[in-house]
């Protein structure tokens, strides 16, 4: 698979970014690999094309050890094909979303002493060597740290561009912060933010749920921009089904702010 890696705003490349850290453990330099406990979470449908490769791509920077993948309730191989990396796994029987798939996964890395999380898609459209970037941000001060697409947008869809422009308009607004791409599944969190939010969603909304919460408590909300991947694969969000779901719990935030 070739990677054509964008340029940081420092001018460097997420892969030379990667190499400089030597990895988070894996044989490297870096020296936050023993000083931090943080575990990477996957939630995964139906990824069997991709899940080997993603995987592959991660082990070059994180143990696969502090990698938990949480199938949710895949009809393929994904949890099989997970499973031989030696990574964590989760299984849930049923499909139950991506943000129940979090949920779960939130709880196991905080069991396992996780002080910070790091959230990413199976799709391939989450580029691991960002990675020394995110924990480089928490051990800075932010609280959640969100890749930002933002100068890439263009690349996107074109009802992916518009969902994103609106709700991210819509946090912005609630929140009285600005913020930019609220979409994106690629962050990393300080698990202190988890343990005071209450998560009462299930699917795509979840991570805006999160988000929301944490700006309202007055967390610190910092972003590393990454490149924008798209390849052959469908979206799984269902536009109608999924932009109802975000209004609802919108609109019930909105009453409780008020």
């Amino acid at each position: 698979m070739k990677n054509n890696y964008n340029k940081t705003q420092s001018g460097r490349s997420a892969g030379w970014i990667a190499h400089q850290h030597g990895g988070l453990g894996v044989g490297g330099s870096s020296p936050l690999a023993p000083t931090i406990n943080f575990f990477v979470i996957v939630p995964a449908y139906n990824e069997e094309r991709k899940i080997g490769i993603f995987l592959e791509e991660l082990a070059k920077i994180v143990p696969l050890e502090k990698v938990i993948v949480i199938d949710d309730g895949s009809t393929d191989h994904t949890y099989e094909l997970a499973k031989k990396t030696g990574c964590i796994v989760l299984k849930n029987k049923i499909n139950s979303g991506k943000g129940a798939a979090q949920k779960a996964g939130f709880e196991e890395a905080m069991k396992r002493g996780a002080e910070y999380i790091i959230t990413m898609d199976a799709d391939l459209q989450h580029d691991p060597a960002y990675i020394p970037l995110f924990i480089d941000k928490l051990m800075a001060g932010y609280d959640i740290v969100i890749g930002s697409r933002w100068q890439e947008l263009h690349k996107m869809p074109r009802d992916r561009y518009l969902s994103n422009r609106l709700t991210t308009l819509a946090i912005s607004l609630l929140t009285g912060r600005k913020v930019m791409d609220t979409q994106s599944g690629f962050r990393a969190i300080r698990s202190e933010v988890l343990k005071r939010i209450e998560l009462k969603t299930n699917k795509y909304e979840t991570e805006s749920e999160l988000l929301i919460k944490a700006l309202l408590k007055g967390f610190k909300v910092g972003y590393v921009e990454i490149e924008a991947r798209y390849g052959d694969e469908s979206s799984k969000i269902n536009r109608f089904v999924d932009t109802l779901r975000f209004l609802r719990m919108y609109v019930g935030l909105v009453w409780q702010s008020g």
